[in-house]
């Protein structure tokens, strides 16, 4: 029996096909520095889930997300981003942001529609619009945002952006996001604004896409419990859009997922407030060892593409001859060291390898830097 083309032509998912060898390295009790992982680890205390609900925790909730649990992200929206949201009609709760991305795919895209979507790019970015049966249209990593409009054809429909972006640690300016909403509503198209790390900021100001857009005609917001609050293991995320676009959503939520798992939306509802007063300095910490790690790699003269934000640096692995792949094998092969090869996040980053500083000491990631200009001056 043949396989769907439109799946066959889809490839594995870069980051966590690579983790995936990790985790057959450590069962086979062989010790690795993991460099990359796409979450950070927190120490979260583990909440009494007696005080939850019983029995409503073992039943189906709204297709929406239970109603509480919207209601706190649209006040967190409101309160740190000054975006407001109607709990009732512009926020859906989905397993994940990963699928809610996917579902603002699906329920815009017609076949040969295009996507937009500037590298480097999150890994699934291009593989969700090919399962839409669409085609994803990349700009180099070079390329100024106030560029993107020769991209542009009859046949686009949605402009993607990451901010702050997954790998680079780019964060999108005011009059950047201003300009693509502008463009956005002058070609009569959406932009998708992935802001799963939207708080992992110190210096830099966020700006959500929906701050600029308040009756979101031409944007859709999708979010992640996952990051922010170092639970990406529950898969937990949500969109932000306008009503109509919400109801469509809302359909495949409910043929897809039917609800996000309940017991685990009730238990974010009852400590949202206390898992952020946890979090919130951690996240701080994690981005001041960003800035650390950053300034070492000045001192060992290691590129990597500017960003203040997130847990990521996109490291240059140039004028290595051997591509991000070959280069990211061997380091894990011979050195014991994770990284992810810039390969997957678009064509034009095969010279680059993607890092995280989330979850070793700072002494370790130093060393494994070290290991990594090593490798390049070898494979010169």
């Amino acid at each position: 029996m043949e396989i769907s083309k439109v799946v066959n032509n889809v490839i594995q998912a870069t980051s966590i096909k690579y983790n995936n060898l990790v985790y057959e390295l450590k069962q086979q009790g062989k010790k690795v520095i993991v460099l990359s992982l796409g979450e950070a680890f927190f120490d979260i205390p583990l909440l009494n889930f007696k005080d939850l609900p019983f029995p409503n925790i073992y039943h189906y909730s709204h297709s929406r997300g239970i109603l509480e649990l919207r209601k706190k992200l649209c006040e967190y929206y409101s309160k740190f981003y000054n975006v407001s949201v109607d709990a009732e009609n512009e926020i859906i709760i989905t397993a994940g942001s990963k699928i809610a991305i996917y579902f603002v795919f699906k329920a815009l895209l017609n076949s040969g529609n295009e996507v937009i979507i500037s590298e480097p790019a999150w890994v699934s970015y291009t593989e969700q619009v090919k399962l839409c049966s669409a085609n994803p249209v990349t700009i180099p990593y070079w390329e100024k945002v106030y560029n993107f409009e020769k991209y542009i054809t009859e046949k686009t429909k949605i402009i993607v952006i990451n901010n702050p972006n997954n790998p680079s640690g780019k964060v999108y300016s005011k009059n950047e996001l201003e300009f693509l909403l502008t463009l956005a509503q002058e070609k009569n198209i959406y932009i998708l604004s992935d802001e799963a790390y939207s708080d992992f900021l110190v210096d830099d100001k966020f700006y959500s896409l929906g701050y600029f857009d308040q009756f979101k005609n031409n944007i859709v917001i999708c979010n992640s419990i996952s990051k922010n609050f170092g639970i990406s293991g529950w898969r937990i995320g949500y969109t932000i859009t306008n009503k109509n676009l919400t109801n469509e959503l809302l359909k495949l939520n409910q043929h897809l997922i039917t609800c996000a798992p309940t017991i685990l939306e009730y238990y974010l509802a009852q400590y949202f407030d206390e898992i952020i007063k946890t979090t919130y300095p951690q996240i701080k910490k994690i981005v001041q060892t960003r800035n650390k790690i950053a300034k070492y790699m000045d001192l060992i003269n290691l590129k990597y593409l500017p960003g203040t934000s997130t847990f990521y640096f996109f490291v240059s692995i140039a004028p290595s001859k051997l591509n991000s792949e070959d280069f990211c094998t061997k380091l894990l092969l011979e050195e014991n060291i994770s990284t992810v090869p810039g390969i997957g996040y678009g064509k034009s980053c095969d010279s680059f390898i993607r890092i995280s500083v989330g979850t070793e000491s700072e002494e370790t990631i130093k060393y494994a830097l070290t290991k990594i200009q090593n490798l390049i001056k070898q494979t010169l």
